[in-house]
């Protein structure tokens, strides 16, 4: 091998070194941030909440943890993480007047970061109200109610 081959190959291997430098910085930054829900969570019964990319786990208090996903929610089931403008959520549950109003009472920021579940018919927005409090909005053919969750 005579030096013009070496540095033929030495320049060969210096554009696939940026190449794929440049290839690991787009999927870096096509990623997105992780969503600030992502952890554990639970309600003043101790019912935890695992918030992960992909997945919802449910642990009941004293319970058998069940993976949120198709199989748990015939067969429909959507999870979705990123921010919510809550005007339109506190208008959604008309026939619940004392609930529109506890969401006007307790979302007083213009939008939240959320966790928005699908599971069979009706759903769960995860609303991150600060760094150690979450209120989930429950959702059922029309009919809504809320429960706290706080960081553990």
């Amino acid at each position: 091998m005579d030096a013009s081959e070496i540095r033929a190959g030495l320049r060969r291997l210096a554009v696939l070194g940026t190449l794929l430098c440049a290839s690991c910085s787009f999927l870096l930054q096509n990623q997105g941030p992780a969503s600030p829900l992502i952890g554990n969570w639970e309600d003043a019964d101790r019912n935890k909440v695992t918030f992960r990319a992909d997945a919802i786990v449910l642990t009941p208090d004293n319970g058998e943890a069940t993976t949120m996903g198709p199989a748990a929610c015939n067969g429909s089931y959507k999870l979705q993480y990123g921010r919510m403008e809550t005007a339109d959520l506190q208008k959604s549950f008309p026939a619940q007047p004392d609930l529109q109003s506890k969401l006007k009472r307790l979302l007083t920021k213009p939008e939240y970061p959320v966790a928005d579940v699908t599971c069979d018919q009706g759903g769960t927005t995860y609303l991150m109200l600060d760094g150690n409090d979450v209120l989930a909005v429950y959702r059922d053919a029309g009919v809504g109610g809320t429960e706290s969750l706080s960081r553990i």
